[in-house]
């Protein structure tokens, strides 16, 4: 009667998610489920796959096409690292197959995971591979895992799909749930990260980046997490979660008791960063650029005010023209935003204090709805939506900006936003937005 070894089996082996290198490119794997005959065992591998139990573990492998995923519980010697098991688990195979070889030994997690490359080669056919160990201390365990493929077949993006996707399925019992897709899975987990890292900047620092510069600040960003390390990524997972406690106040006070920390804080952060980094010098110039005065005054304009402005304006004329139905500020053309800008920049010293005022407070106004519309839910988005598009008087169906600006008087749309009690309206609905300084309401 074969032992049941996987009886002893502990849920430890599901960290190792977090060792592999994600692959640059998806691969596509369907999955079938497997479970042991007296259901204390399961996991999933590639459909079509054939399973066999061995008295160690587990071989799985694929007819038609030579791929092949081991699972095999090796004897744990407690002074031994993972990679020690490894080798000597090799010097094994290679008695009877000295065709196989392995390199390019990386070890993680205090010696305590082993990663290494797998090489078959004949001289006349060649496979290659993916290898794992695991050194379970908890449970005094060892777990050798590998992926072979002869050489036409093999990928390293398909070896790691494969093998992540088998390592972490596994589970007690019959509670092995499919592999996520581990690539959309850190893309959509870098989306958080990258919403809540800009929120939690422009909130604590009080100024909005422009829309230009966050856009192709989150581009930049984007693809550096990307390459990441599990370790590099893991502080700014805590972003979206901090965002989201910001979110949660509604004392003004409190509010800007945590502003005025996190702002000592980040700007700590740039002091001490590489100057020539290109995330940190976007972010350093975008936020220095926003307080330089365009026309100076009892309430100068500022390039941060006329920039919120600009692109408002060329947002709340898009939805007037196109609707809301998939509006997004991405969709602003950055040749109007330029234009509405110069307009402003014209017709300022024109304004009353007011109206001066009310451009003044835009920047807190525009970043708050403009992160409503790109990440908020249904419900917000739709709110911000409604509001932005109340900001547009009802003749700007037929003086839009661009080619037929000519007619576009800043001062008529400043005192119709002033009617509508847009930046109160938004206040009131986001009440984080008082994180924002220079508001007409003294926050």
């Amino acid at each position: 009667m074969k032992k049941m070894w996987w009886k002893r089996l502990g849920l430890a082996v599901l960290m190792v998610l977090f060792v592999f290198s994600l692959p640059s490119q998806a691969e596509t794997v369907n999955w079938s489920k497997y479970v042991t005959a007296d259901g204390g065992f399961s996991f999933h591998y590639p459909e079509g796959w054939l399973v066999t139990e061995t008295e160690t573990g587990f071989v799985v492998h694929d007819a038609d096409n030579y791929e092949q995923l081991w699972l095999v519980l090796l004897n744990y010697e407690e002074s031994w690292t993972a990679e020690d098991h490894a080798r000597f688990f090799l010097s094994l195979i290679q008695e009877e197959t000295p065709e196989m070889d392995a390199y390019g030994w990386e070890l993680d997690y205090a010696d305590e995971i082993v990663l290494f490359d797998l090489i078959f080669d004949t001289g006349r056919g060649r496979a290659d591979g993916l290898g794992l160990v695991i050194k379970d201390i908890e449970y005094e365990q060892v777990l050798w895992f590998h992926y072979l493929a002869g050489q036409g077949v093999y990928t390293s993006s398909r070896a790691e799909t494969i093998l992540e996707g088998f390592v972490n399925s596994i589970a007690g019992g019959a509670d092995s749930q499919p592999p996520v897709d581990s690539y959309q899975a850190r893309l959509d987990r870098i989306e958080r990260n990258l919403d809540g890292f800009l929120f939690v900047i422009e909130f604590a620092l009080g100024s909005p980046l422009p829309l230009a510069t966050e856009t192709l600040l989150a581009s930049e960003f984007r693809g550096l997490l990307m390459e990441y390390t599990e370790e590099e990524l893991a502080p700014y997972d805590e972003y979206p979660h901090f965002a989201e406690f910001i979110r949660s106040l509604s004392d003004p006070a409190e509010l800007l008791e945590v502003q005025e920390g996190v702002a000592a804080s980040i700007w700590e952060w740039i002091d001490e960063s590489d100057p020539n980094d290109p995330i940190v010098r976007r972010i350093s110039d975008a936020l220095r650029n926003t307080d330089r005065v365009l026309i100076q005054g009892t309430i100068p304009l500022t390039e941060g005010a006329a920039t919120s402005y600009a692109e408002f304006v060329a947002f709340a004329e898009y939805i007037d023209r196109h609707g809301t139905a998939n509006a997004s500020p991405s969709m602003i053309d950055d040749d109007v935003v330029l234009e509405i800008k110069g307009q402003l920049i014209d017709a300022w010293r024109g304004f009353s204090t007011k109206e001066q005022e009310q451009v003044a407070a835009l920047p807190a106004v525009w970043t708050v709805l403009r992160r409503a519309v790109n990440y908020g839910d249904s419900a917000e988005r739709e709110m911000a939506l409604k509001t932005i598009s109340q900001a547009i008087p009802s003749q700007s169906s037929t003086q839009s900006s661009g080619t037929e600006s000519e007619e576009y008087d800043p001062a008529d749309w400043v005192r119709h936003y002033s009617t509508m009690q847009i930046q109160q309206q938004t206040f009131n609905h986001y009440m984080w937005s008082v994180g924002y300084h220079n508001t007409i309401y003294g926050f």
